[in-house]
């Protein structure tokens, strides 16, 4: 129980983070005429700040699932491991 309130916590944590890093005043200091490898500084913030907040999210999904423990008896667990 305490993990599943933990890993919600950390949902919403990585959505709020996504809203600071997609609102203004960080895209507004990345909104320059200026280019980086040839690919202007605004495409590469967005695309490097959408892989991170995907990372992160993939990170944490997977951190709760291998976690949580099949210690609750559940049939479909016991089957599966038979």
């Amino acid at each position: 129980m305490f993990q599943r309130n933990l890993t919600g916590q950390r949902f919403a944590a990585v959505f709020i983070l996504g809203w600071l890093l997609f609102n203004y005043p960080l895209l507004a200091l990345f909104n320059d005429a200026s280019t980086w490898f040839g690919v202007p500084v605004l495409y590469a913030y967005l695309f490097v700040a959408w892989a991170l907040i995907i990372g992160l999210l993939a990170y944490i999904a997977e951190k709760s699932s291998l976690s949580e423990s099949p210690a609750d008896g559940d049939a479909a667990t016991l089957t599966a491991k038979d």
